[in-house]
């Protein structure tokens, strides 16, 4: 008895409030409750007027005879506003009771507009449930609607719903024909035609992204709405639109209308004027056949007994100059973006394909380079020249091979070639181009002795270049690339002894020019003890005097020394040429891991050398058409050759460089990330990675590039072209899988009924899967096994 007195006494009371709370209906919203007080007592001019909140309370005052009340408290009166107000923020924001009209005012909606909007709700409902549901194939996604499949009212309402798909990816205004009452409504109590529309694209399109961007996409693509050309062409919009994409799609008029306005060159005048003549040298270019505009010109010449590579560069500098409308819009800019439909040039198209291209039998202004070469074929001395060229003619890269008349030059790239300690990390460049608007071809480019000989010669003359302007302390964009950071090889050769791999790098060595051993120790000592400390060496044996170098160039005073960056590069070379006598697997992840060791190479005003091409002294030179670094280093020139200023000071060259480097990596993100797109459209199509004419593949045999808590990533053709991941979740099924700590194997979360924990998947394995969803907006791509 006492228990159950308990029970109903202490417990009676919470219960019946719980209970009540239960059972509580749904509370109507303010604004609506305010719209049923007031609109009570309508007439046919009220709803059409618009209201201040002072004037609803007065009406409310009115209406309900509360004139007395609130005479004798005026705090109800002040209440009463209150609400009101309140009210009509709620409305304002939701637009669906009350409209919200100029200023602070407001107009009610009448009843037979609401019952309108009830019935499109009505509507939309109705087509979602229809049409809303999962794809039939992840990899395209359910066809349009058509009149002829679907009928006119439901393939006018895809329609609508294809151009809000539209303004969500490109961030535009929402369709004024996709609202629920003709004015711009998209919801009403709790419908959200917005959100139900972005859920129909990801049923509709199967897949399975985070973001709902990609199955919009897919089905704007797959309905034909967007071309190839368009399509890429709205993801440049849109990453623009978000602050991802800092290069206009087009030049702006003016500067366009001021370069087409500049004369042709007149050579004679130009040597008249001052120029070096130098249309006698032999130059000619060679690129790809389809290049448009030539920037680089090359010829070897022997005269009086010696021989000279000359390179001659299109002289930007000579139409840019610094201060101006167009070198401003050069240097936000900084660089060229190549895209696989299109190119966002640095330089309008008059300079960039026509003035500053280097075109046969006409002539051009130039910077040309001499490197002086000994029977050694080492570069020995270096002149440059503000000169007039005459181009002999433009060849292709394969039209070297047939003839003899560049065997001297190849000879020569030949023997720089083989004195280069360098990792082999090439792969054949695969490029996928947007032909017309919707042709997509993929084309692939080996590397042959003609390209290799005219990036030897590049890479020659860029860093004679720096050697010339160091020496004479210009300011210079340096292009800078650090050897490997010791943390991240201590890393890797963990996980070479995990996988009982016997290779072991050395520490990278960072003794710069000048320095001892003892120097470098001493600084090591200083970091590991937290920097700034001063460390006591005396008790340590001195390197040899010879060793030793008192008059480093300034220009060389940052730079590693050349014998311990070659030992770093030989160290590497060494390790990848052991692993060449592994198994397959085991010596793509000594590759992966020696390639995830290059730093990024970058800009700066103080010279770090060039780590990656083993050089003490590098700048960008060889490209002022498409590289504003180039253009800057091309004035230096100028200056020097004319004993003048510098152009650009230290402070300024600072800047720029900083800016330069920081758009050479939003281009590059921007180039990696449409390609992918244009290759997944291309697998979407039945496109093959490398040979059209091979059948469409049903799965991939793809490498294991990569191990990451919860993803496994995948490289479908096993060069680097097409790349995606797969979850973890996809393999086990119900069994937990985890990575281990080196990212080298995935196993069972927990041992099997023998203790064991077998290995399910290994770093550099081969794996079979298939395409699971294809992200045609954002360049993800999702795989499954088979």
């Amino acid at each position: 008895m006492s228990g159950g007195r308990r029970q109903g006494g202490r417990g009676r009371r919470p219960n019946k409030q719980r209970s009540s709370q239960r059972h509580k209906g749904p509370t109507t919203p303010d604004d609506e409750r305010l719209w049923r007080r007031i609109t009570q007592g309508f007439d046919a001019e009220d709803w059409s007027r618009t209201w201040t909140g002072e004037e609803i309370a007065a009406f409310i005052v009115d209406k309900e005879g509360l004139a007395g009340r609130h005479q004798g408290d005026p705090k109800a009166g002040r209440a009463l506003l209150s609400k009101i107000n309140e009210a009509l923020a709620v409305g304002r924001k939701n637009g669906a009771h009350i409209v919200p009209e100029e200023g602070k005012t407001v107009r009610f909606r009448d009843s037979d507009s609401i019952s309108g909007i009830e019935l499109t709700v009505a509507s939309w409902k109705d087509f979602f449930s229809r049409h809303g549901g999962r794809g039939g194939s992840p990899l395209t996604g359910r066809p349009a609607l058509t009149v002829d499949t679907d009928g006119e009212t439901d393939a006018e309402m895809y329609g609508q719903l294809e151009a809000a798909w539209r303004s969500m990816l490109l961030s535009e205004p929402w369709p004024e024909t996709m609202t629920l009452d003709g004015t711009g409504l998209t919801a009403w109590q709790g419908f959200d035609l917005k959100r139900e529309a972005r859920k129909c694209a990801v049923m509709r399109s199967g897949l399975r992204f985070r973001d709902d961007e990609p199955a919009m996409a897919l089905l704007l693509l797959g309905g034909g709405e967007w071309t190839m050309h368009s399509l890429l062409d709205a993801r440049l919009d849109a990453r623009r639109k978000a602050g991802h994409n800092p290069f206009p799609r087009a030049y702006d008029a003016r500067l366009v209308e001021q370069a087409d306005g500049l004369p042709e060159v007149d050579g004679d005048g130009a040597v008249a004027e001052g120029r070096t003549d130098l249309r006698h040298l032999p130059l000619v270019t060679i690129d790809p056949p389809d290049a448009k505009d030539f920037d680089d010109a090359v010829c070897l010449v022997t005269q009086d007994g010696t021989r000279t590579l000359w390179v001659a560069i299109a002289d930007v500098a000579h139409y840019v100059k610094a201060g101006t409308a167009l070198d401003k819009a050069a240097s936000a800019r900084a660089t060229s973006v190549y895209l696989p439909h299109t190119v966002l040039p640095m330089l309008p198209p008059r300079l960039a394909d026509d003035l500053c291209s280097l075109r046969a039998n006409v002539d051009r202004l130039a910077m040309v380079v001499g490197m002086d070469l000994d029977d050694d074929d080492t570069i020995v001395h270096t002149h440059a020249y503000e000169a007039v060229i005459h181009v002999s003619a433009n060849i292709a890269y394969g039209d070297v091979a047939a003839t003899d008349a560049y065997d001297d030059m190849l000879a020569l790239a030949s023997v720089w070639q083989s004195r280069e300690t360098r990792l082999n990390l090439n792969n054949p460049e695969l490029r996928p181009r947007v032909h017309n608007e919707d042709d997509i071809r993929v084309e692939i480019k080996w590397p042959n002795e003609a390209t290799r000989m005219i990036e030897s010669f590049m890479v020659a003359t860029n860093g004679a270049v720096g050697h010339l302007l160091g020496k004479a302390q210009a300011p210079l964009p340096w292009r800078c690339h650090s050897p490997p950071d010791r943390p991240e090889v201590e890393e890797l050769n963990a996980k070479l002894t995990a996988l009982d791999i016997g290779i072991q790098l050395p520490m990278p060595s960072l003794r710069k020019h000048g320095e001892t051993e003892t120097d470098e120790l001493a600084s090591l000592l200083g970091d590991w003890a937290g920097g700034g400390l001063s460390i006591d060496m005396s008790g340590l044996a001195e390197s040899p005097a010879s060793d030793k170098d008192d008059d480093v160039p300034t220009y060389l005073a940052s730079v590693i020394d050349p014998s311990a960056r070659q030992g770093i590069l030989s160290s590497l070379s060494e390790a990848q040429d052991a692993a060449s006598e592994l198994n397959e697997t085991t010596r793509r992840i000594v590759d992966q891991g020696l390639f995830q060791l290059m730093q990024r190479a970058n800009y700066s005003e103080q010279n770090g050398g060039h780590f990656g091409l083993n050089l003490d002294a590098y700048v960008h030179f060889t490209s002022p058409i498409r590289r504003y670094p180039d253009l800057m280093t091309h004035r230096q020139l100028k200056a020097f050759i004319h004993e003048q200023a510098w152009v650009h000071d230290l402070e300024e060259t600072s800047r720029l460089a900083e800016h330069c480097s920081e758009q050479g990596t939003a281009a590059k993100r921007m180039e990696w990330e449409l390609v992918a797109n244009t290759y997944h459209v291309h697998l979407l199509r039945g496109g093959r990675l490398g040979d059209d004419d091979a059948p469409m593949p049903t799965s991939y045999n793809a490498r294991v590039t990569g191990l990451r808590t919860p993803w496994v990533f995948l490289d479908l053709a096993d060069d680097g072209a097409v790349s995606g991941r797969m979850h973890l979740g996809q393999l086990g099924g119900k069994q937990r899988l985890v990575v281990d700590d080196f990212g080298l194997s995935v196993t069972p979360a927990e041992p099997d009924h023998s203790g064991e924990y077998p290995t399910v998947l290994r770093l550099g394995q081969r794996f079979p899967c298939r395409l699971r969803g294809l992200d045609v907006w954002s360049g993800s791509l999702d795989l499954a096994p088979i």
